[in-house]
């Protein structure tokens, strides 16, 4: 029975017979609906009853009870509860692991009736959350068919991050096909734009960063180059200002939500040095090289000036045979991490991962290495390890950086967190002193004989690919020696080799 009908049948109106007695107009709604449950139980023939709803709270909070179940604690719990309790009952059915789409719909469709206000901030915040891919598909399509507008940065933020187990074609994301479906295609960019601008650059600062993030994605590079150059974002705008800043003196552009902070974050005061040192770098390098510079080449052409300001002047073609002779001599024994059961592979060896490997890479290896040969970096970096073998707790991680006087410095961070001895979780201390070191890096040391987990790994990629970091995995083969692994963002590995434990 729809609340329609019921608000008719409390007020004598339709769906009454003309000669209805007052005394049943007057019934209140849960009675009237507890005498309809049990005329239904009585009709039921013998062996087939439904069994009793004794608590519809119990009933709509498990989600292995049947639809029809669901429907019936549903509207009994309406009918005889305080309207909080059920639009609590209704969001956990919207939002929590378990629920099938019929039944998360139904939860959906009545909290847009009781609550859309309340609807609106559970999806808000929960939205980019919700791993059940069916149920994102069928509510992004909700969203659209209305079409709810009020929804659009909503679908903005959960289009931007990484949707888990989305194997198909990113522009196939359903947020992205829920936006075309209420703006068309060729307005997307618009879209994207116009909430960017609209936006306030205090509060809803994520929301802009992603919308960047989706324009570049979207290959429309273009829009923001224009919204930098533009005079009509104001110049008190702290995102713009700080970006134009970045794009002016460095000639890159960043692409993500982390290359937004991390840029911003050069913009600062106390890192002014290090971005005139990135800037005079800049200048350095061939015009021909800047378009492929990344924010992640700035620490690495900051350290070469002051390690070593020739190998600027090197092309690739030098850099890669030096490499050659150093991290890839044939025969040498590559050591990779185990991808069974993960429908994965990674080739580590670097001549054949060449292809994938721009000039910036070749120098961040380049540095990488000799780091690596220097007796008094590799021996701080065993005695972390072993300091790592013997906490279960957590991985250890930290920075690989050049200070100014040109000294390798390996600058140890505790976790944020610690949730186990397969996991790092980096501290915003440590991505502070990131944006103007050389290498995040973590330890594989959970054991002396850990050669099966050697290099990085599926969690290690995401973290790449997300932070757009140059990265270092250490991995114990033997008590007396590591092996080294460079990655970035792309699955783009390259094995260093082995290196031993100082005497």
């Amino acid at each position: 029975m729809s609340p329609r009908m019921l608000r008719d049948l409390d007020q004598g109106g339709p769906g009454w017979e003309s000669g209805s007695s007052p005394v049943v107009r007057r019934m209140p709604i849960a009675m009237l609906l507890a005498g309809l449950l049990v005329i239904g139980l009585i009709a039921v023939p013998p062996g087939c009853a439904p069994r009793s709803i004794e608590d519809p709270a119990a009933v709509l909070a498990d989600p292995e009870e049947t639809s029809g179940r669901h429907a019936a604690a549903m509207r009994m719990l309406e009918a005889t509860t305080e309207p909080d309790a059920t639009s609590r009952a209704l969001k956990r059915m919207i939002v929590a692991d378990g629920y099938t789409v019929d039944v998360r719909q139904m939860a959906y469709d009545r909290m847009k009736v009781i609550d859309p206000e309340g609807l609106q901030r559970l999806l808000e915040i929960q939205m980019p959350k919700i791993d059940a891919i069916r149920w994102r598909e069928r509510l992004c399509e909700l969203i659209a068919a209305e079409p709810w507008i009020d929804m659009t940065p909503t679908l903005i933020r959960a289009w931007a991050r990484p949707m888990p187990n989305w194997v198909e074609d990113p522009k196939d994301r359903p947020e992205r096909l829920a936006l075309i479906e209420m703006y068309g295609e060729d307005r997307l960019a618009d879209v994207l734009v116009q909430v960017m601008l609209d936006a306030d650059p205090v509060v809803a600062a994520n929301l802009r960063a992603r919308c960047w993030e989706l324009l570049v994605a979207e290959g429309r590079r273009d829009r923001v180059v224009e919204l930098l150059a533009s005079s009509d974002v104001s110049p008190r705008d702290g995102m713009f200002r700080d970006l134009r800043t970045i794009s002016e003196r460095t000639g890159i552009i960043p692409v993500n939500r982390e290359e937004i902070i991390w840029a911003r974050t050069l913009c600062r005061p106390e890192n002014a040095d290090f971005l005139d040192a990135a800037s005079a770098a800049c200048d350095r390098v061939p015009e021909s090289r800047r378009p492929t510079l990344e924010l992640r080449d700035l620490g690495v052409l900051v350290a070469a000036m002051r390690l070593d300001p020739t190998l600027l002047d090197q092309d690739e073609a030098t850099l890669y045979e030096g490499l050659r002779r150093d991290v890839d001599v044939d025969g040498r024994r590559l050591y990779s991490a185990n991808f069974t059961g993960w429908n994965d592979t990674h080739t580590e060896r670097l001549r054949e991962v060449r292809r994938k490997l721009d000039w910036g890479d070749l120098l961040a290896v380049r540095i990488a290495a000799e780091s690596l040969g220097i007796e008094a970096v590799r021996g701080h970096l065993f005695r972390y390890a072993e300091r790592d073998l013997l906490d279960e707790s957590t991985e250890f991680g930290g920075v690989i950086s050049v200070d100014d006087e040109g000294r390798i410095e390996v600058l140890e961070f505790k976790p944020r967190v610690r949730r186990g001895d397969n996991r790092f979780e980096a501290t915003q201390e440590m991505f502070d002193a990131a944006y103007t070191g050389v290498f995040h890096f973590h330890n594989h040391a959970q054991k002396y004989d850990n050669r099966d987990y050697a290099g990085p790994h599926m969690g290690d990629f995401a973290y790449a690919e997300a932070t757009r970091a140059n990265c270092l995995v250490f991995t114990f083969i033997d008590s007396r020696t590591i092996n080294a692994d460079y990655y970035r963002h792309g699955g783009v590995v390259v094995d260093l080799g082995t290196f031993q434990r100082p005497d």
